[in-house]
């Protein structure tokens, strides 16, 4: 099976998968979310990146924010704009990344955000956003842009 489970048994906030024969890195948030500390999204992070690093190429990103309902501060977002995109980016030629929506507009509207800030140039990576993870799966696997 080349699907591994890459987050910690003992992280009630997201469950995170890697699928080695696809190259996608899958993250799964759960509504524990809302009760995460920043320095715990933090540590879980980059407990997920040091997890990925044996891997020498991710070409997916899949992220089902669907059950988080957090918030990210603009702190946070800028964070993670500085310590994990750059890592998936290292890792691909062009990055897919699908995204489905949270079912919460703050918390959705405040990841966008985070998004956005990224400023990866399009021929870098693609994020696109869907209603469900079906959408999110089939465009995400699909090899035409």
């Amino acid at each position: 099976m080349s699907r591994l489970k890459i987050s910690s048994n003992d992280n009630q906030y997201f469950t995170s998968y890697f699928d080695e024969e696809l190259k996608l890195y899958e993250i799964v948030w759960h509504e524990a979310s809302q009760d995460m500390e920043e320095e715990e999204y933090k540590q879980l992070l980059l407990n997920d990146k040091e997890g990925l690093y044996i891997y020498p190429q991710i070409n997916f990103v899949l992220i089902n924010l669907q059950n988080r309902l957090d918030t990210m501060s603009p702190e946070l977002q800028e964070w993670s704009t500085k310590n994990i995109a750059p890592f998936f980016l290292e890792k691909s030629t062009h990055l897919k990344v699908a995204v489905v929506r949270s079912k919460d507009f703050s918390t959705q509207f405040s990841l966008e955000q985070a998004l956005e800030e990224d400023n990866t140039p399009e021929e870098k990576a693609v994020t696109k956003h869907f209603e469900n993870e079906q959408e999110a799966r089939e465009w995400i696997l699909d090899t035409q842009l």
